[in-house]
């Protein structure tokens, strides 16, 4: 066990705050992943209800799973999931084929797939889930310059983006 002075990471389900100092770099909400022949595609506004029965490609890195699975849970039924995979890349090329939909953030979000299929992505009303994405490092801690020097950058990433 090592320890990092600073860290970019995912920080929406980040506990122990006290601790740390936290600056957010980027906030992405999910969103609906569906090929471009979907008939959901067409539709002006798209509810958790029209996906309840769809086949959902669960991508199972970080929250991401845990997430999806409870925004559906809401509905009273689990989801209906065709594939589970760690790949984002595998997330693309069967969302791409029509095996299912997915929910993901929309900061991974890609308008094709490796194969050169392309994917749509679209808002669902309704509360979803958001990620936080962020450069962290202990509160009160004297950090080296070259640490404070990303930072710095990082942050200047937030103004410039």
């Amino acid at each position: 066990g090592g320890e990092l002075d600073v860290a970019v990471m995912v920080i929406s389900n980040l506990r122990d705050r006290m601790a740390l100092q936290v600056e957010i770099l980027e906030t992405s909400p999910y969103k609906l992943w569906l090929p471009l022949e979907h008939h959901l595609v067409k539709q002006e506004s798209i509810s958790l209800e029209d996906i309840s029965s769809t086949p959902l490609i669960m991508l199972t890195v970080d929250e991401i799973e845990e997430a999806t699975v409870k925004l559906l849970s809401v509905l009273g039924t689990r989801p209906h999931v065709a594939f589970r995979t760690r790949s984002v890349e595998a997330v693309r090329s069967l969302v791409a084929t029509g095996a299912g939909v997915a929910l993901l953030p929309d900061m991974v979000y890609r308008p094709w797939s490796l194969e050169g299929d392309r994917i749509e992505s679209r808002d669902v009303s309704g509360v979803l889930p958001i990620v936080q994405v962020g450069v962290v490092w202990r509160k009160g801690l004297k950090l080296p310059q070259t640490a404070r020097k990303f930072i710095e950058i990082a942050q200047g990433q937030i103004t410039a983006g």
